[in-house]
């Protein structure tokens, strides 16, 4: 198989550094009296309101290890997929240091796996501060708006009561501004991907946005200026590897198989659409006038609606065939978890209408097991070459 011949530039040593010494650098802040305050992916709890309180925002997006997805059932029925069953298992192991951290858990209502991981955090950690910010199942209604705005309120509330700290609109307008910059040069470097010699492969794409949710946000805003700096002087040879679109429910910090076996096949992921364990990083937060309505317009509204809410299935698909005009796409890897099943039904509805406008897709299914590696990496060979073939 051909090789990726690209020098690194993620992450950079301060970066790796940074990241990791971070976790004993919260326990000392945290020692000084800031709080903690861990989240659960999906994009929909604004950073920008946690960091305004003054406190330190974490998303909990671990994934990928079977032991810890294999903890969980010990409280978890199987029928939770992998992901939800590891947000369990990574408290009850202890080793993961930001679960052991936080001093309130907020957790999105959003599909029925991520509520279950919820409850039973709240049943079996009462020591930990648990937060469930309802979001509604209708993306596109004013009523449905003005309940996520008023959960947000409520959540303010929470963090004023909790952290001590008066929430601004001054202080949400810096922070606004902070985590704009974070998701503008996020953007600017996942687009210099449309270009037929991608700087960068999707699993340092990813990599660099995963950091985005442990890395101090100044420390992180300033090393992705130096990095897209940098990337903007690299030379890179054209890519002749077969250009492909990952979708699916989620790419957990540390599930990174799929990323590698395309790799390994020739493939090059070229652009993502995930839900869960990547920042989104699209649209900017509107940062004037009522900036709690700009919150939740930007966190709700304005987004990509996910998977489980009504009638998102072809806001999604047109949204991924935009994706796979703009950065010419050849192929679509569908990537879901054991058990989710609003992404394996939507897989069916998305690989027909892919493959009528002649976008192949091959759907892949993973629980975090090791043993799965060989089969998945001949079914994504076989997928490469069909592809390549297809383009001669």
């Amino acid at each position: 198989m051909e090789k990726n011949d690209r020098r690194s530039l993620w992450p950079p040593i301060d970066m790796a550094t940074h990241l990791k010494n971070r976790a004993a650098e919260l326990r000392e802040t945290k020692k000084k009296g800031t709080k903690i305050i861990g989240y659960f992916p999906g994009n929909y709890v604004p950073e920008e309101l946690i960091y305004a309180s003054g406190a330190i925002p974490i998303c909990l997006a671990y994934g990928g290890d079977p032991h810890a997805a294999d903890a969980g059932l010990s409280v978890i029925p199987r029928q939770i997929c992998p992901f939800a069953r590891t947000q369990v298992g990574e408290k009850l192991l202890k080793e993961n240091p930001y679960y052991d951290m936080v001093d309130i858990l907020v957790a999105p209502m959003t599909c029925s796996h991520m509520k279950k991981a919820a409850d039973v955090w709240e049943y079996y950690f009462p020591d930990i501060e648990i937060f469930k910010l309802g979001i509604p199942h209708q993306y596109n209604d004013e009523s449905a708006l003005e309940y996520y705005l008023n959960r947000l309120k409520a959540l303010k509330q929470r963090l004023e009561n909790f952290t001590g700290n008066k929430i601004t609109n001054e202080k949400i307008g810096k922070a606004i501004e902070l985590y704009n910059n974070m998701r503008r040069l996020l953007r600017d470097v996942s687009f210099m991907r449309k270009g037929l010699n991608p700087p960068l492969s999707s699993l340092e794409f990813i990599s660099m946005n995963q950091a985005s949710f442990y890395a101090d946000p100044y420390f992180m805003v300033n090393t992705l200026n130096s990095v897209y700096q940098e990337l903007k002087r690299k030379k890179v040879s054209r890519s002749e590897r077969p250009r492909l679109l990952l979708v699916g429910p989620n790419i957990a910090y540390g599930d990174y198989k799929i990323l590698e076996l395309v790799d390994e096949s020739g493939g090059e992921i070229v652009i993502e659409e995930l839900f869960e364990g990547i920042r989104d990083y699209w649209r900017d937060i509107e940062n004037s006038g009522d900036l709690f309505h700009s919150l939740a317009k930007g966190y709700f509204r304005d987004r990509l609606p996910a998977a489980f809410m009504a009638g998102s299935a072809p806001k999604r698909l047109d949204f991924a065939m935009s994706l796979v005009k703009d950065f010419n796409i050849s192929g679509v890897i569908f990537y879901e978890l054991l058990c989710c099943e609003t992404y394996d039904a939507e897989s069916y509805f998305y690989t027909k209408r892919m493959e009528e406008r002649s976008i192949p897709v091959l759907v892949i299914e993973s629980e975090y097991d090791v043993s799965d590696r060989g089969h998945i990496k001949n079914r994504i060979d076989a997928f490469v070459e069909i592809i390549k073939g297809g383009e001669k």
